[in-house]
Protein backbone atom coordinates (compact mmCIF):
# COMPACT_ATOMS: atom_id res chain seq x y z
CA UNK A 1 0.00 0.00 0.00
CA UNK A 2 1.44 3.33 -1.25
CA UNK A 3 1.25 6.03 1.75
CA UNK A 4 1.88 9.98 1.59
CA UNK A 5 2.39 11.37 4.92
CA UNK A 6 1.86 15.53 4.97
CA UNK A 7 0.03 18.35 4.62
CA UNK A 8 0.93 20.26 0.85
CA UNK A 9 -1.70 21.75 -0.83
CA UNK A 10 -2.69 19.49 -3.30
CA UNK A 11 -5.04 18.20 -5.98
CA UNK A 12 -6.90 15.52 -4.39
CA UNK A 13 -7.76 14.00 -8.02
CA UNK A 14 -4.76 14.33 -8.93
CA UNK A 15 -3.16 11.23 -10.62
CA UNK A 16 -0.48 10.46 -8.76
CA UNK A 17 -2.60 9.58 -6.03
CA UNK A 18 -4.96 7.42 -7.66
CA UNK A 19 -4.70 4.21 -5.34
CA UNK A 20 -2.45 5.58 -2.77
CA UNK A 21 -3.94 6.96 0.89
CA UNK A 22 -2.72 10.45 1.78
CA UNK A 23 -2.10 10.75 5.70
CA UNK A 24 -2.34 14.32 6.76
CA UNK A 25 -1.72 15.93 10.55
CA UNK A 26 -4.21 18.86 10.91
CA UNK A 27 -6.23 19.95 14.10
CA UNK A 28 -10.27 20.27 14.52
CA UNK A 29 -10.72 23.16 12.31
CA UNK A 30 -8.23 21.91 9.57
CA UNK A 31 -10.12 18.45 9.49
CA UNK A 32 -13.43 20.65 9.47
CA UNK A 33 -12.58 22.62 6.71
CA UNK A 34 -11.21 19.43 5.11
CA UNK A 35 -14.32 17.30 5.33
CA UNK A 36 -16.25 19.52 3.09
CA UNK A 37 -14.20 19.48 0.45
CA UNK A 38 -13.38 16.12 0.33
CA UNK A 39 -15.91 14.01 2.23
CA UNK A 40 -15.18 10.61 0.89
CA UNK A 41 -12.05 11.32 3.44
CA UNK A 42 -11.11 9.02 6.42
CA UNK A 43 -10.90 10.89 9.48
CA UNK A 44 -9.20 9.23 12.62
CA UNK A 45 -8.41 11.04 16.09
CA UNK A 46 -5.20 10.21 17.25
CA UNK A 47 -4.19 10.27 20.60
CA UNK A 48 -1.21 9.45 23.45
CA UNK A 49 -3.08 6.39 26.01
CA UNK A 50 -2.66 9.02 29.13
CA UNK A 51 -2.73 12.37 30.09
CA UNK A 52 1.23 11.87 31.35
CA UNK A 53 2.14 10.25 28.01
CA UNK A 54 0.07 13.75 26.74
CA UNK A 55 1.89 16.06 28.69
CA UNK A 56 5.66 14.28 27.71
CA UNK A 57 4.99 15.20 24.28
CA UNK A 58 4.16 18.30 25.27
CA UNK A 59 7.40 19.67 26.92
CA UNK A 60 8.79 21.69 24.55
CA UNK A 61 5.76 22.95 22.74
CA UNK A 62 3.70 25.76 23.61
CA UNK A 63 0.62 25.42 26.17
CA UNK A 64 -1.28 27.16 23.55
CA UNK A 65 -1.22 23.95 21.57
CA UNK A 66 -2.53 21.92 24.95
CA UNK A 67 -5.39 24.52 25.46
CA UNK A 68 -6.21 23.91 21.46
CA UNK A 69 -6.13 20.40 22.24
CA UNK A 70 -8.43 20.68 24.62
CA UNK A 71 -11.21 22.98 23.48
CA UNK A 72 -11.19 20.97 20.20
CA UNK A 73 -12.39 17.66 21.77
CA UNK A 74 -16.29 18.73 20.68
CA UNK A 75 -15.13 19.14 17.29
CA UNK A 76 -13.09 15.87 17.36
CA UNK A 77 -16.64 14.14 17.55
CA UNK A 78 -18.30 16.45 15.06
CA UNK A 79 -15.31 15.86 12.20
CA UNK A 80 -13.48 12.46 13.20
CA UNK A 81 -15.16 8.87 12.77
CA UNK A 82 -12.33 6.97 14.48
CA UNK A 83 -10.00 6.45 17.22
CA UNK A 84 -6.71 5.35 17.72
CA UNK A 85 -5.11 5.14 21.05
CA UNK A 86 -1.26 5.34 20.35
CA UNK A 87 0.23 3.09 22.92
CA UNK A 88 2.45 1.61 20.59
CA UNK A 89 3.10 3.59 17.70
CA UNK A 90 3.89 0.23 15.52
CA UNK A 91 0.21 -0.82 16.39
CA UNK A 92 -1.49 2.21 15.99
CA UNK A 93 -0.06 2.23 12.18
CA UNK A 94 -1.30 -1.05 11.85
CA UNK A 95 -5.15 -0.04 12.85
CA UNK A 96 -4.64 3.10 11.22
CA UNK A 97 -4.03 0.65 8.20
CA UNK A 98 -6.42 -1.68 8.99
CA UNK A 99 -9.20 1.04 9.37
CA UNK A 100 -8.25 2.78 5.61
CA UNK A 101 -8.23 -0.23 4.17
CA UNK A 102 -11.53 -1.85 5.75
CA UNK A 103 -13.25 1.48 4.34
CA UNK A 104 -11.94 1.62 1.11
CA UNK A 105 -12.55 -1.92 0.12
CA UNK A 106 -16.33 -1.69 1.85
CA UNK A 107 -17.24 1.67 1.89
CA UNK A 108 -20.60 1.71 3.98
CA UNK A 109 -21.49 -2.09 3.03
CA UNK A 110 -20.70 -4.33 5.65
CA UNK A 111 -22.72 -6.97 5.23
CA UNK A 112 -20.12 -9.54 4.07
CA UNK A 113 -17.35 -8.31 7.01
CA UNK A 114 -16.80 -11.11 9.79
CA UNK A 115 -17.99 -10.72 13.39
CA UNK A 116 -13.83 -9.82 14.69
CA UNK A 117 -13.62 -6.86 11.90
CA UNK A 118 -17.05 -5.87 13.03
CA UNK A 119 -15.35 -5.80 16.77
CA UNK A 120 -12.16 -4.26 15.85
CA UNK A 121 -14.59 -1.49 13.76
CA UNK A 122 -16.69 -0.79 16.60
CA UNK A 123 -13.48 -0.67 19.21
CA UNK A 124 -12.18 2.51 17.01
CA UNK A 125 -15.57 3.96 16.07
CA UNK A 126 -15.08 7.40 18.23
CA UNK A 127 -18.92 7.19 18.13
CA UNK A 128 -19.32 4.24 20.53
CA UNK A 129 -20.19 5.06 24.27
CA UNK A 130 -16.45 3.79 25.56
CA UNK A 131 -14.38 6.33 22.90
CA UNK A 132 -16.13 9.43 24.02
CA UNK A 133 -16.25 8.39 27.66
CA UNK A 134 -12.32 7.97 26.90
CA UNK A 135 -11.86 11.27 25.52
CA UNK A 136 -14.51 13.13 27.94
CA UNK A 137 -12.45 11.48 30.89
CA UNK A 138 -8.68 12.26 29.52
CA UNK A 139 -9.44 15.87 28.92
CA UNK A 140 -12.33 17.28 30.57
CA UNK A 141 -12.91 16.19 33.96
CA UNK A 142 -10.21 17.37 35.35
CA UNK A 143 -7.79 20.32 36.43
CA UNK A 144 -6.24 21.64 33.32
CA UNK A 145 -2.72 19.85 32.40
CA UNK A 146 -0.07 21.71 33.50
CA UNK A 147 3.19 21.42 30.55
CA UNK A 148 6.13 22.08 32.20
CA UNK A 149 8.87 23.94 30.26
Amino acid sequence: MDILIGAPVIDMNAKQLQGKYLIMDMGCNGAAEFKKRYSNSIYIYIIPPTKERLIAQMVGRSKSRLERSKRQIPQVKEVCDWLVINDDPSVAAGEIERIMHLIREHGTNWDNVDIDTMRFLYSRNLHNKKNIEFLDNFYGKEKALQVER
